[in-house]
């Protein structure tokens, strides 16, 4: 098998590919990289990408992707590309919650009694939904905003 083969698979690689993601993030954070942060960015969205291709949670995966371009449109603003577009990442997060806002409600009442899934669910929930709380106050008027402000109401009551 040659060096490449596999190359997809295994806890190394997953490492590997978080590697370059932190790398990549660190400029990305970095405010003396100036507008040169989205493409910093864009490289470690790619090794994110490639982790999650190896084995790495998706959930995890897009949490860091939200938190980034959450942090990006509040240090830099948005622009035309979809990524930096604070109601397109509104929405990027509300079609990943595993739960509905009701089944999020209802089960949040009570969490401490809940299946080891049911919880991860809900902290998914959470974890999902943390950069918003960062942006949502330049996104647009409208029904994405309407949903987004309901479920920053729950997000101290979700584990």
């Amino acid at each position: 098998m040659s060096g490449m083969e596999g190359a997809g698979y295994g806890a190394d690689c997953v490492s590997s590919w978080l590697a370059v993601w932190q790398c990549n993030l660190s400029y990305a954070q970095d405010p003396g990289q100036g507008e040169a942060r989205r493409i910093w960015a864009r490289v470690a969205f790619a090794a994110i990408d490639g982790a999650e291709r190896a084995g790495y949670p998706t959930w995890q995966a897009d949490a860091s992707r939200f938190n980034l371009r959450a942090l990006l449109i509040a240090d830099l603003g948005p622009d035309d590309d979809p990524l930096w577009d604070p109601d397109r990442l509104a929405s990027d997060v509300l079609a990943v919650l595993p739960l509905s806002l009701e089944q999020a409600a209802e089960w949040a009442a009570d969490w401490r009694t809940r299946s080891r899934d049911e919880i991860l669910a809900l902290r998914t929930c959470k974890n999902s939904l943390s950069p918003m709380k960062v942006v949502a106050d330049q996104m647009a008027e409208g029904p994405v905003r309407a949903r987004i402000d309901r479920w920053l109401k729950l997000w101290p009551e979700l584990p």
